[in-house]
């Protein structure tokens, strides 16, 4: 085999498993965003010590368990852990804060705006998070998100750049990257 056709042969496994990233990445977003639409649609009321199940509803929470109080199939009733139950976590991970630990900062990385893929997460450090879907322009200016920072679960355009939105890091669950 000539050098051209070990080469060749190199750059179309990097091709195969860059398009096994983006397959994973879509599989895993197009579910994400199924088990934001049932929360969305449940309509789970706000409360950082409250958990929820999708089929059984309210459930206890149990603070002497590891992270959060809530585990699957139950989750907080907040914002961390609404992306936690959308990206099927088996427990619900708090906002990645300065200092951090044992929150959704353990399991993520940054990214780039540009980069951003349905099922990725915009962080504001220590405050909130959202659950990107998509970007609705050309610009990238504005795009759609799933938020459940007050009651009810929201899913509407942001737009990028508005007031505190600056404030927002990307970020993706690394069990996709």
């Amino acid at each position: 085999m000539t050098i051209a056709a070990v080469a060749a042969l190199g750059l179309l496994g990097a091709a195969d498993t860059a398009a096994g990233e983006r397959i994973r990445q879509a599989e895993f977003g197009a579910a994400a965003m199924a088990r934001a639409e049932a929360w969305f649609t449940a309509g789970p009321t706000y409360d950082q010590d409250g958990c929820f199940n999708q089929v059984t509803g309210y459930a206890e929470t149990d603070w002497s368990g590891v992270l959060g109080g809530c585990h699957r199939p139950a989750y907080r009733t907040d914002c961390s852990g609404f992306v936690s139950m959308a990206w099927g976590l088996s427990v619900s991970y708090a906002t990645p804060r300065p200092g951090g630990g044992r929150d959704l900062g353990d399991i993520t990385r940054v990214i780039e705006r540009s980069a951003l893929r349905t099922g990725d997460a915009l962080v504001r450090s220590g405050e909130h998070v959202r659950l990107f879907e998509r970007w609705v322009d050309r610009g990238r200016t504005r795009y759609l998100a799933y938020d459940f920072g007050s009651t009810p679960v929201k899913h509407r355009v942001y737009l990028w750049g508005g007031p505190g939105e600056l404030d927002y890091t990307p970020v993706r669950y690394l069990g996709v990257s």
